[in-house]
């Protein structure tokens, strides 16, 4: 990790993640289409953009539209940004202009370690012997199971980073995850849901590791949550390491885990829709290492400023995308 690397206060900057390896092929680079779908993923779930999605929603023209808050609050955030531009709005800091900027690039790339677990994407994983690329989100009222497909880093202006998580989900629908009577949680990795809401923060998934589910066969396998033990961080126990850094932690692999083009061709054939996540969920942030528990500015008046008015778009931010 950059030890000189800029620190920014937003809640989505974290300096716990560390991504690692080459970067992908363009092969698995993102689309401009996608980029701005996670640039707008990370707007929505970012605390410090709260009070100006509220504000966004409550006025007329928009009026609580959903959709139409989804298709236009991005431009409208970076307008808001750029026409205030003052420290003494307290809802206005400079990491919000340089997020509403978007990113200037997004690199990809096939492992990341976060809090000291290691995560790798599903298609580097099924070469090793090791299982490091299952993933769960935890939402409120319904948590995400699925795989790592790759690690995003979306870059902004002034080298802030953003990490994402995009995974492959599997569903959750009733018939795709089963309980048995002594609390295993198994899940049918045969099946796939949420593939155009694949993002997720990397500091907001737990690893997850995948065993065989021997009574119901085929491609049912028993979620099993890791909790590393006996690791700590030589930080906050004010130690120093010499040398290079022990390994990550790792789990034994499992096999069986079916492909894209097979999971389609299995919805297909039993007649499954693919799921939007709900809206409303939001994920939280949480160390890797915790156990898991199972159980506005009045004064500030605002008119919706004219996006498609004189404001120069900076072109260059959204062309300079680096696979």
């Amino acid at each position: 990790m950059e030890e000189h690397a800029p620190r920014f206060n937003l809640s989505i900057v974290s300096s716990d993640v560390e991504v690692g390896g080459a970067r992908l092929s363009a092969e698995y680079a993102l689309s401009d289409e996608e980029i701005a779908i996670a640039h707008w993923w990370v707007l929505i779930n970012c605390e410090e953009v709260k009070y100006w999605k509220e504000l966004h929603l409550s006025f007329p023209e928009v009026d609580g539209d959903l959709e139409y808050h989804n298709m236009t609050f991005a431009n409208y955030f970076r307008t808001w940004m750029d026409m205030i531009k003052s420290d003494d709005n307290p809802n206005w800091s400079h990491e919000l202009l340089l997020l509403a900027m978007q990113p200037q690039r997004a690199r990809v790339y096939p492992t990341c370690t976060v809090n000291d677990v290691k995560f790798v994407s599903e298609e580097r994983d099924s070469r090793r012997r090791t299982q490091n690329s299952g993933v769960m989100a935890l939402g409120h009222g319904l948590d995400y199971y699925g795989v790592l497909h790759s690690v995003v880093e979306l870059v902004y202006a002034e080298g802030m980073k953003v990490h994402l998580f995009k995974c492959r989900w599997f569903d959750t629908g009733a018939q795709s995850m089963k309980m048995d009577q002594y609390g295993n949680l198994s899940v049918n990795t045969a099946t796939s849901a949420y593939e155009d809401d694949s993002f997720v923060f990397a500091t907001s998934v737990k690893q997850v590791f995948y065993l065989d589910d021997l009574a119901r066969g085929d491609a049912w396998k028993i979620a099993n949550i890791v909790h590393p033990r006996n690791i700590y961080r030589a930080a906050t126990l004010g130690v120093t390491i010499p040398g290079p850094e022990a390994d990550a932690y790792q789990e034994p692999n499992a096999v069986g885990i079916h492909d894209v083009a097979t999971i389609r061709e299995n919805n297909v054939k039993h007649g499954r829709v693919l799921r939007i996540r709900d809206e409303d969920s939001t994920f939280i942030d949480v160390d890797p290492n915790e156990e898991t528990d199972d159980d506005s500015d009045d004064e500030l008046r605002h008119r919706l400023p004219d996006i498609n008015s004189d404001t120069e778009e900076d072109s260059s931010d959204d062309s300079d995308y680096e696979p």
